[in-house]
């Protein structure tokens, strides 16, 4: 139920192939991209791109979802759309970065660690790939590593900020105390029936007073609870897929749920009590919780940032949905870095 972070899951889209990345004929000028006045060096650009490619752990995982390659047509160089992402990725970052700074969020030391695990879950290799997510992570150049965690600590400072929450012990406590239904360990027990008629049955004996775990153990068939009388354990309620997010945190303890309607059955619902949430939980359920509102908030932010674009790297599109950069046009064997680009979109080269 984990989600992937929004700049970590577009990065992850593009680590495909092992590549020799070294050696490109550049002209360098002072700036891949100019955010807000401040500058994109194309160092921390060309530093990035080689992180990410790089990282044999993180490509493994990658390399599963078919996307498309990041080598340009020539020995040493990056495909054009490649280098546009990542710079977009990079943009991203920046105005976030930006945002934070200005509202004057703080960002206490605590939420280090905890970003750093946030990756490393988020960065955990599918099956297949060898390694974790804490090596994949690892693996990174330190710069580009700590880079990551910087942006993680950024988007959980916004994201708690958008919530009407600071990541403070007292603020964060008085925002706890007002959200119990959602910010909370719930400790939930279910029984997964096929039919709704089963369910209802099974509601019925259950309020006339029939033992929840009895009736889960004969007829759940969620074969990982069911022998242990449906107990779920005790889970963060904003980890809980929606509707049942909702549910849960409607729920009062000693009480079964109405029959809910999910995917292909039925289930039912009994929660046995709440318990607080460590710091590290409350920040990751702000973070599940606001996803949308984040999103909404980052398009906000880069539609009303002032941007240039070195022009090797593409042009600013500001008519998609998430303004980014868009590649030069051009056939696809146009390469980054490509001196001739330098020149604008559509030379030829």
């Amino acid at each position: 139920m984990k989600r992937l972070p929004a700049a970590l899951a577009s990065l992850a889209a593009l680590a495909i192939s092992t590549l020799g990345l070294s050696g490109c004929n550049v002209r360098f000028s002072p700036y891949a991209a100019v955010v807000n006045g401040s500058e994109i060096s194309q160092t921390q650009t060309h530093d990035a791109l080689s992180a990410i490619a790089g990282n044999a752990g993180y490509r493994c995982s990658i390399q599963a979802g078919g996307t498309s390659r990041i080598a340009g047509a020539g020995q040493g160089t990056y495909s054009a759309a490649f280098s546009a992402e990542v710079l977009s990725i990079l943009i991203q970052d920046k105005v976030i970065r930006q945002d934070v700074v200005r509202l004057g969020l703080p960002e206490p030391s605590a939420l280090d660690p905890i970003a750093l695990s946030q990756l490393e879950s988020a960065t955990a290799p599918v099956t297949g790939c060898a390694g974790t997510g804490a090596s994949v992570v690892a693996a990174f150049p330190p710069g580009y590593r700590q880079q990551l965690i910087q942006f993680q600590m950024d988007e959980d400072a916004l994201t708690a900020h958008l919530a009407g929450a600071t990541l403070t012990p007292a603020p964060l406590a008085g925002y706890v105390a007002s959200h119990q239904g959602t910010m909370s360990l719930a400790c939930i027990s279910l029984i997964e029936i096929a039919t709704k008629a089963e369910g209802s049955s099974l509601r019925r004996q259950i309020l006339r007073g029939a033992s929840f775990a009895a009736l889960a153990r004969a007829h759940s068939t969620d074969a990982s609870t069911a022998p242990n009388g449906g107990v779920l354990g005790c889970i963060p309620t904003a980890e809980f897929n929606a509707p049942l997010n909702k549910v849960v945190a409607a729920l009062t303890p000693g009480r079964v749920s109405q029959l809910i309607s999910f995917q292909s059955g039925w289930l039912l619902f009994l929660l046995a009590q709440r318990r607080p949430e460590t710091f590290t939980q409350l920040v990751t359920s702000l973070s599940i919780q606001e996803q949308a509102s984040f999103g909404a908030e980052l398009t906000r932010l880069i539609r009303s940032a002032k941007i240039e674009i070195d022009p090797q790297y593409g042009t600013w599109n500001r008519k998609s949905n998430l303004p980014h950069v868009q590649p030069n046009a051009g056939p696809p064997s146009r390469v980054v870095p490509n001196p001739s680009a330098n020149l604008g979109p559509g030379t030829s080269g």
